[in-house]
């Protein structure tokens, strides 16, 4: 019989204690025989788990730095969850208690700030690259796939609520803030990885009174805001795939960093590190490129550029970058296909207010020493960003593909970049663009897929029409 303290906790039995002394037929059939007993033991003590005091309210799984990944749980309770991994029970570690973070001043002033509420229980554990089945209780919850053939982009998904900007996204009309309806069309692409590229979290102050269409909607940075943005309208999509969460401004320690950390970084949570303190925001708002493996050669590469700005950079901020940059370079192995992704975009194409183009930032440009703002990357593939709330595809001859998928939820940006070639080339500036492709007031998806040796981009609205199909070029 097992232990006791096997059937609600985290607990390995070896073969070797199981089996008793016999023929080799026998041994084989008491070892089947006790392997299924330990299954339907984990099985019932996550059950139990579940369905006891505590309650699950979200099961995820994160692409995690250096390999593998990461099951996350959010859930009420006093204990962790007991998750169910090829068969064995392990119960996930805590990762932090029910806590609550005091106000912080927003750009609409102290008055519109109040305390970040967390009355929940996070809860992980490791899952290697090899595993292939995850369960908590009935519910199955997705694990890494060997070879990625099929990647969902999404990102601005959170609905704006902002005084300073007398911004008051509909979040009441799916219409008007469809990210619930986005997810679940991703979902159904079946994909075996998603790309969130950044900005989960846009309800930063209270719906005025006046205002019917985000009338009493959940506001500020605490966890009612985090469900209402972002974990109730993904779940489809949180249990179609693992994720790769990018980190967006929005998700500074200023604003959203505090959830951030607690809910979606892949990092170990840390003190110091966790936007708990102003005094540590610094350190807080980053964390150094690291690749994921995609399978059959190729590669994402995820930096935490969240902080950078569209500035020119200097003293710290500068040499924190060029660190960054010279890592990013170091993991866009030749041969491969290499893509990185970042909230800021590298190479979007976008028109000012005095009507001129403007291609790539000043701060990415000085952290690559890229004298044109766009640098080159010869090694990489694309570009994945957001930020800019628009699709758009476009291509030159000196830098990888940029992919902006700005347009899952967030309201959008007006018309503000050429809608294509023909356009861009009556622009004084943009003759280095090959390709490009720009589309407005839509609220979609991007999916890249696997086509031999390249990759295939092909965008789609909500409603499943498609908005833009490419080829991406190879490079390098």
């Amino acid at each position: 019989m097992l232990p006791r303290s096997c059937q609600m906790q985290s607990c390995a039995v070896s073969d070797a204690a199981l089996i008793p002394s016999g023929s080799a037929r026998g041994q084989r059939r008491s070892r089947i025989t006790w392997r299924l007993v330990a299954l339907a033991i984990g099985l019932l003590a996550a059950s139990a788990a579940s369905a006891g005091t505590m309650r699950i309210v979200s099961s995820y799984t994160l692409m995690a730095p250096g390999g593998g990944a990461l099951l996350r749980t959010i859930s009420v309770g006093d204990e962790c969850p007991i998750a169910v991994v090829d068969g064995r029970p392990v119960r996930l570690a805590l990762r932090s208690t029910p806590r609550q973070f005091p106000p912080r001043s927003s750009a609409s002033g102290a008055a519109e700030a109040r305390p970040s509420n967390f009355p929940i229980r996070v809860c992980e554990t490791s899952l290697g690259s090899k595993v292939q089945s995850v369960r908590i209780g009935k519910t199955r919850v997705p694990h890494p796939a060997r070879t990625a053939r099929r990647i969902v982009l999404i990102g601005d998904t959170g609905c704006r609520l902002k005084a300073a900007s007398d911004a008051w996204q509909a979040c009441n009309e799916p219409g008007k803030w469809p990210f619930d309806r986005v997810a679940r069309a991703a979902a159904a692409m079946h994909p075996d990885l998603v790309v969130h590229v950044g900005d989960y979290h846009y309800r930063e102050n209270a719906c005025p009174p006046d205002v019917t269409g985000c009338r009493a909607a959940a506001w500020g940075y605490g966890w009612d805001a985090w469900s209402a943005d972002f974990f109730q309208p993904a779940a489809p999509l949180l249990a179609a795939a693992p994720w790769i969460m990018v980190r967006g401004n929005h998700e500074s320690c200023d604003r959203a960093g505090q959830g951030w950390w607690l809910l979606l970084d892949p990092h170990p949570l840390r003190a110091g590190q966790d936007c708990a303190d102003p005094a540590s925001d610094f350190t807080g708002n980053h964390t150094a490129p690291y690749a994921v493996e995609l399978g059959a050669g190729s590669r994402l590469i995820v930096t935490d550029f969240s902080a950078i700005g569209e500035k020119p950079l200097s003293g710290e901020h500068l040499a924190r970058y060029r660190s960054d940059a010279e890592r990013v370079r170091a993991l866009a192995v030749p041969g491969r296909t290499n893509f990185v992704t970042s909230h800021y975009p590298f190479g979007a194409v976008t028109m000012g207010g005095d009507g001129g183009l403007h291609i790539g930032n000043a701060a990415i440009g000085d952290a690559f020493g890229a004298a044109n703002y766009v640098p080159d990357l010869p090694h990489v593939t694309a570009m994945l960003a957001g930020h800019v709330h628009i699709l758009q595809y476009s291509a030159s001859d000196r830098a990888p593909v940029q992919i902006v998928t700005g347009f899952s939820g967030t309201a959008e940006d007006p018309a503000a970049a050429p809608a294509t070639i023909a356009a861009l080339q009556r622009i004084p500036g943009g003759e280095d663009v090959r390709d490009i492709v720009s589309r407005f007031g839509e609220f979609g998806f991007g999916l890249l897929e696997r086509k031999g040796r390249t990759w295939q981009l092909t965008a789609y609205r909500a409603d499943g029409r498609m908005l833009l199909r490419r080829l991406l070029p190879k490079r390098g």
